[in-house]
């Protein structure tokens, strides 16, 4: 084969004079605003692949789906099952609903997501977020599940539970339920439970929780257990039925700046109750309309309980940093 690059250098001349005689006016060849960069740079799409390497996201496209290896996992589009939802075997699992909904028939013993973890195999390091769970027996069940977190999540309608976190007979320990939405569920919005085992040093945070035919909020360590050292804080808790927030044998726990009101069952109902629990703290909260609004023991610690009228003074009870009012 003939070399290319001498056939090119035999061409160049006659293509010049061809070009010289028949030149014709193109115009101006200056663009008419400076070029932009249109291309990622090859470390960028080195990085690109990376991140996608270390990370893999996997799609859930159909339920119910049982997650056995850790990873990230991300839902396609809005969901129903007739059974479970999605079901959580292993620790290190973030779910990312990507703002889609999980919706169940309502079937005892229906689970929206499950964490599956057991006595001798707790669970950790779970992230669930960002979508809504309606229709099943239970919304959120987590089963001996440590240090995992529940964020941006609408959790309604649910025949029974809202969110659960079960430590029965083992642990339940060190997580947070943060910014949800937890309403009209048949029974409790959220349930800490520490019987006979231990739900202890959760947080429950900035949620928004109503409308439930059960209490608000419950924390349980009777029978043994202890459901200790949680924090409550800054929630808005209305219009549950009988409880806004209730502690049962839950020592050391931190409820603070929660609006409690509403609570309905007539003065049968408690704005914030503990009952057989010892050293909680009970600070800077409001409870407006509840048939009892404050009704705690005398080994808790609480701010003073201020429930005057009109224009507050600036001394005494009602300028005391850590005080509770009740109307």
């Amino acid at each position: 084969m003939k070399n290319p690059a001498g056939i090119l250098t035999g061409l160049l001349p006659a293509l010049w004079m061809f070009m010289g005689t028949h030149a014709i006016s193109q115009g101006t060849l200056a663009p008419a605003n400076a070029p932009s960069e249109s291309m990622k740079s090859l470390q960028e799409i080195w990085d690109r692949v990376d991140a996608q390497q270390d990370d893999p996201r996997t799609p859930i496209s159909r339920l119910p789906y049982t997650i056995t290896e850790s990873g990230s996992y991300y839902v396609t589009g809005n969901l129903s099952s007739t059974t479970n939802g999605i079901v959580i075997e292993t620790s290190g699992v973030t779910v990312d609903l990507m703002g889609f909904s999980l919706t169940g028939d309502g079937g005892y013993g229906d689970y929206g997501i499950y964490v599956d973890g057991s006595t001798n195999a707790v669970i950790d390091r779970v992230v669930i977020k960002g979508g809504s769970i309606s229709g099943f027996r239970n919304g959120l069940y987590c089963e001996y599940m440590n240090n995992s977190r529940i964020e941006l999540m609408l959790v309604s309608d649910n025949t029974r539970y809202g969110v659960f976190l079960y430590g029965r007979d083992g642990q339940c320990d060190g997580n947070t339920i943060a910014d949800c939405t937890i309403s009209g569920n048949g029974g409790l919005g959220v349930n800490l439970n520490g019987r006979y085992g231990q739900c202890d040093g959760n947080t429950i945070a900035d949620c928004s929780i109503s409308g439930n035919n059960s209490y608000g909020i419950y924390l349980d360590g009777s029978n043994g257990g202890q459901c200790d050292g949680n924090t409550i804080q800054g929630n808005r808790i209305s219009k549950n039925v009988s409880r806004g927030i209730s502690l049962w044998h839950a020592d050391g726990n931190r409820v603070e700046a929660n609006n409690v009101w509403g609570t309905s069952s007539g003065v049968t109902s408690f704005g914030i109750r503990t009952t057989s629990a010892t050293g909680n703290f009970i600070l800077k909260n409001t409870c407006v309309g509840n048939g009892t609004n404050y009704d705690l023991g005398s080994d808790d610690t609480a701010g003073p309980i201020v429930s005057a009228s009109g224009f507050l003074s600036a001394t005494g009870d009602a300028a005391h940093p850590w005080a509770n009012f009740s109307r």
